[in-house]
């Protein structure tokens, strides 16, 4: 016998019932469940460390640290729409389903099918590319202390176990990966050891120039900064997954955009931390200079 609905389960199904179909998924995700699946995707920890000598090289601290800022402020517009969308369709489609009831009936059919597949595209690369650095780093941290020599095959065949567990802990289904999600959270507010403000704030680095002056000379240190906030815009992306389990998450119209929203505000602290920049990176910001 099926266990009786509470007032927000029957409202969560009612509002999929007006835009034309019944739910299928399990709510059982809370709004923390929902905001760290989001908060986990944009993840600190991944983005910077894989990057950090590309950052170091477009600008040094200054630009990786004042660029967040920068990305962050303009990215929350971004979010404040995805929102405010979101809360009045909380379906687990996503963009591909707002697309299909927010563009015109005559293209909508289109257009929901061009957003469904950049939407699929995105997320392969995203997934292969934060997978891939992650293997570069942990084959790089595995020569530590070791006699490891991390070789292509070496690399290729972590970052193929890698996305192989990726497969593992998905097929378990949500239940499990709302725990890791919190558990990234945790690990996410850890902060290490800083380097002073002045350092992170006000350090600049060219190290664009392999065998003569950089581009900051040779056009200006503003083209320099453009291309080290490519470091932040990397990073900080793939909130949207707040919206596509939103269907699975309880009290949908409210807790989804609030998964949506407040990760890239939620990131700056760790990320303020993580530019503290760690004592481990000081040397490898000295082989820059």
């Amino acid at each position: 016998m099926e266990a009786p609905k509470s007032g927000t389960e029957a409202m969560d199904e009612h509002k999929l019932a007006e835009m034309g179909y019944r739910q299928d998924l399990q709510r059982d995700w809370s709004m923390l469940h929902n905001f760290g699946v989001s908060f986990s995707i944009i993840s600190v920890i991944t983005g910077l460390t894989t990057l950090f000598q590309y950052g170091l090289n477009t600008g040094g601290p200054a630009v990786m640290s004042v660029g967040w800022i920068v990305v962050s402020f303009f990215t929350m517009f971004v979010g404040l729409g995805m929102a405010e969308i979101v809360s009045a369709i909380p379906t687990s489609g996503g963009p591909y389903f707002w697309a299909a009831i927010l563009a015109p009936k005559n293209i909508a059919p289109f257009a929901s099918w061009v957003t469904g597949w950049f939407n699929l595209l995105g997320q392969v690369a995203v997934t292969t590319g934060i997978t891939f650095g992650l293997a570069n780093l942990i084959s790089t941290t595995a020569t530590i202390g070791t006699n490891y020599e991390p070789t292509a095959g070496k690399t290729l065949g972590i970052y193929a176990a890698v996305l192989f567990s990726h497969g593992v802990i998905n097929s378990f289904g949500v239940r499990t990966l709302r725990y890791l999600n919190n558990t990234s959270i945790i690990l996410h507010s850890v902060a290490p050891t800083h380097q002073s403000a002045k350092f992170v704030f006000s350090t600049f680095n060219d190290g664009t120039g392999a065998d003569g002056p950089g581009w900051s000379v040779r056009a200006s240190p503003a083209y320099v900064a453009a291309i080290g906030v490519l470091m932040s815009q990397y990073t900080i992306t793939g909130f949207d997954a707040s919206a596509h389990l939103s269907e699975e998450t309880r009290n949908a119209s409210w807790s989804a955009p609030i998964g949506v929203l407040m990760p890239p505000p939620a990131e700056f602290d760790p990320t303020v931390e993580a530019l503290g920049f760690p004592r481990i990176y000081e040397d490898q910001y000295a082989e820059h200079n």
